[in-house]
């Protein structure tokens, strides 16, 4: 899995992940992001068009767990995240980890078109 950071979107974090995903590297590349100057600041676009998805709902339970720890520095923050990916089996599987996220302080949503996911970080 490699995963490539863009931050020079006025409104978003681009994050760009190709290859298998894995849970260990996964939670490395969400505490980077979580830790980046501009994270308050700015939503995430998790870019997965490129990947294959290697989780299981244990790994998406781990990760909610995880998350769960992230306590935001203000009460008021960019917290939208959308998750790009490509076909219904990986739309499939991101909605059941925007289920399991609902009590996250960040709002997940899944989309299959960059347009929408675009217009979902941006309103």
């Amino acid at each position: 899995m490699e995963a490539e950071l863009d931050s020079s979107h006025a409104q978003y974090i681009k994050i760009t992940i190709t290859g298998l995903i894995v849970k260990p590297e996964l939670i490395s590349v969400m505490a980077k992001i979580l830790q980046h100057p501009e994270y308050l600041d700015k939503n995430t676009l998790w870019n997965l068009r490129k990947a294959n998805m290697g989780l299981s709902i244990w790994d998406f339970k781990e990760i909610v767990g995880v998350l769960r720890l992230y306590k935001p520095e203000r009460k008021s923050f960019a917290d939208k995240a959308a998750l790009l990916v490509p076909g219904q089996f990986n739309s499939a599987m991101a909605e059941m980890f925007v289920t399991m996220s609902k009590l996250l302080p960040i709002k997940y949503r899944v989309f299959n078109d960059w347009d929408k996911a675009e217009d979902y970080l941006c309103s």
